[in-house]
């Protein structure tokens, strides 16, 4: 039994899928079958079952998984031990960031992670929230920061770490005649037409499920691409709900402005995400740290 076969079987049950397993430890998906067809083959019993829905544990599969973990755990910890020495770090991490977040919080948080761990690799996709955590759940994302319309917690294997809370706002071109009142009902600011943030086609955004509630929305564009967003506010083509954190962002752009809604209070959770079949790596929690100190900053919304 080597060290590698419990990393690659752990890999296999994080991500549910021999290739997209394979892909995340750099080798070759026959190598990988073989790597745990040997492994079986020595505890003389079968770890996993294939099935057309993907590669799934057996029952002996799960508690032998389990200690693979615990044992990836206790690894880590020495781990540690010499790093708190070194300081030297390696490795790679595969994050899943909101545009929002991406956009502010993540500037500050990667400069400084990557000052303190030069020799990491940070592997970041940016994308609508719902679409990340989907992402998460499948395995090819080790963790992710994204914003939740609803209390954290409820998504089946999935964990949430909240680091804080907001509220929505409008943000409108300066040009807009809106720009001058401050404010806007939610009725309002719903007729509106508006742009919302798209990946991979999906239609079931946070900002629609948060609104969903309150009536249909004036949709005008669907877009991936935060500067094009951008673009199609400042030319006051339509308006967009944002996070109020990201208000700072918008007034030093100078062509948007934010406007306060009233009559409902739509918050926001911004959270940490991982699934519950993922070890969290020392490097992993030390960029979640990381991630955390940046909001700090940011008040809780009673």
């Amino acid at each position: 039994m080597r060290l590698e076969q419990l990393y690659h079987i752990v890999a296999i049950a994080q991500t549910g899928s021999i290739s997209t397993a394979a892909e995340r430890a750099y080798i070759s998906q026959p190598a990988l079958s073989s790597s745990v067809s040997k492994l079986e083959v020595e505890l003389g019993v079968p770890l996993f079952k294939r099935t057309n829905q993907g590669v799934h544990p057996t029952e002996i599969g799960q508690a032998v998984i389990a200690k693979a973990m615990e044992a990836i755990d206790l690894l880590e910890d020495i781990k540690a031990l010499a790093e708190e020495n070194t300081r030297s770090m390696t490795g790679s991490i595969h994050l899943a960031v909101e545009p929002f977040i991406s956009n502010t919080i993540m500037v500050n948080a990667l400069t400084t992670f990557k000052y303190r761990h030069p020799n990491v690799n940070v592997l970041m996709k940016v994308g609508e929230s719902n679409n990340n955590l989907r992402d998460i759940a499948a395995g090819k994302a080790d963790f992710g920061v994204v914003m939740k319309s609803c209390s954290p917690g409820g998504e089946r294997d999935l964990c949430f770490r909240e680091l804080f809370r907001d509220r929505l706002v409008l943000l409108v071109s300066r040009e807009s005649e809106l720009a001058d009142g401050g404010s806007i009902t939610l009725q309002e600011a719903m007729a509106q037409p508006l742009v919302l943030y798209n990946t991979e086609f999906a239609t079931d955004c946070w900002v629609s499920e948060l609104l969903g509630g309150y009536g249909e929305c004036n949709v005008a564009y669907r877009l991936d691409s935060f500067p094009m967003l951008e673009k199609v506010i400042s030319q006051n083509l339509c308006a967009a709900f944002a996070p109020r954190f990201m208000s700072d962002y918008f007034v030093n752009k100078g062509s948007i402005v934010p406007l306060e809604i009233t009559g409902a209070e739509l918050d926001v959770s911004i959270v940490l995400a991982w699934t519950k079949r993922h070890h969290l790596s020392l490097i992993e929690k030390e960029m979640m740290e990381t991630i955390k100190s940046f909001c700090a900053m940011f008040e809780f919304i009673g």
